[in-house]
């Protein structure tokens, strides 16, 4: 028993890789607009492909980084994030990309932090009777024994959103707001939902990622933080911009290293 442990500890020191690859960040994206910046950024980038989702892994400024090709809607966000953990073993993941706004103060490139999120399709809706319309509705989350709760919100990581509210002061491309951002396979274009999901829910725009992905790292207790730059809004009838996805690209690279340097780099130290 006293031999085997001896080579468990030789084996810990020979192979410091396993500390590293768990000090890793982990960035997401559904399109080449949210990741082809960041994969562009790696120096000696390393592709993986699994199932149909590419993984890139590399440094980034001495971050250790691997950046994740998710594909747009919810199931294929939430597969692809089970598989990135499973496989990489992260030490923190971001979800970031480009979003519709919600808020009417808001505007095309202007960045939410995303302090929490929720399942925009997760909602129960009144018998229709007394006037009851598609305004009466509660939404929902489900627990691991299917008893519905209305603790539907999800929170980031306080860490990771105390880095990204921090580095949101370099961001100049529009303004920044943090708040909760809601999740759906819909994109919604009429705008007395969109307000009503801002008014009564907080919504500050909406994707297709962000809650999924969050579902997931929870289960697996990795931390987690969902970042979006508006790329439209039909509130301002502002068209989709692909470009506000680079810009996102280039603040999440921010918030991952400036997380990576205050939280992990001591791992590998």
């Amino acid at each position: 028993m006293e031999i085997f442990f001896c080579v468990v500890l030789l084996l810990w020191f020979m192979f410091p890789t396993t500390v590293k690859a768990s000090a890793s960040v982990m960035l997401q994206g559904a399109m080449a607009c949210e990741t082809d910046k960041m994969i562009s950024s790696l120096k000696n980038p390393k592709e993986e492909k699994i199932g149909s989702w590419r993984f890139i892994s590399g440094d980034y400024q001495g971050v250790p980084l691997i950046v994740a090709v998710t594909h747009a809607g919810v199931s294929y966000a939430a597969a692809a994030t089970a598989v990135g953990i499973e496989h990489f073993n992260p030490a923190a993941v971001i979800n970031q990309g480009t979003g519709g706004g919600h808020a009417p103060s808001m505007h095309t490139f202007d960045l939410v932090i995303g302090a929490d999120s929720f399942d925009a399709s997760a909602w129960i809706s009144k018998i229709e009777k007394n006037d009851a319309d598609w305004r009466h509705i509660r939404f929902y989350a489900v627990k691991d024994d299917y008893y519905l709760t209305d603790s539907y919100r999800i929170s980031a990581d306080a860490n990771l959103l105390m880095v990204a509210k921090d580095m949101s002061k370099d961001y100049h491309k529009g303004n920044t707001a943090v708040g909760t951002i809601s999740t759906s396979n819909n994109w919604n274009r009429q705008k007395e939902r969109i307000l009503f999901l801002n008014k009564e829910y907080g919504s500050l725009c909406e994707d297709m990622e962000t809650h999924a992905v969050a579902q997931i790292c929870r289960s697996y207790g990795v931390p987690f933080i969902g970042l979006r730059v508006l790329s439209n809004t039909e509130l301002h009838d502002e068209k989709f911009n692909p470009e506000a996805g680079h810009a996102c690209q280039e603040f999440s690279l921010s918030v991952a290293k400036a997380y990576y340097e205050k939280y992990l780099k001591f791992m590998v130290e």
